[in-house]
């Protein structure tokens, strides 16, 4: 990822702006399934949140992009077991494709 023209985060203040996660693993996504992906996404959103000290707790806000809309139900399912009550705030959008044909990419912000 080095090579993109984005960092995979940037701090400001106590905010933490988390560039947009795909269910990708050292690459190449973890599955087709949507829920392995979503999974994959939280995981690596907590891990760069784990390497500044934080976790999911501190995320405040997430946009999430689904490719399929009728995925929505599947999607608030997986994603309902990743985050604690309360739940960040939550955009979703659909769009026509994702990078390394995703099925759905989260963004984030964290607060410290």
């Amino acid at each position: 990822m080095s090579s993109l023209p984005f960092s995979p985060f940037k701090q400001v203040g106590d905010l933490f702006f988390i560039s947009g996660q795909v269910g990708q693993k050292e690459g190449k996504l973890v599955s087709e399934s949507l829920k392995d992906q979503v999974i994959q996404a939280v995981a690596n959103i907590a891990e760069i949140l784990k390497q500044n000290g934080l976790s999911l707790e501190n995320v405040i806000d997430v946009t999430a992009f689904l490719v399929n809309q009728e995925d929505y139900a599947l999607f608030n399912q997986v994603y309902a077991k990743q985050f604690i009550e309360p739940y960040p705030t939550r955009t979703t959008v659909t769009v026509k494709s994702l990078p390394l044909n995703a099925k759905v990419e989260l963004k984030a912000i964290a607060s410290k």
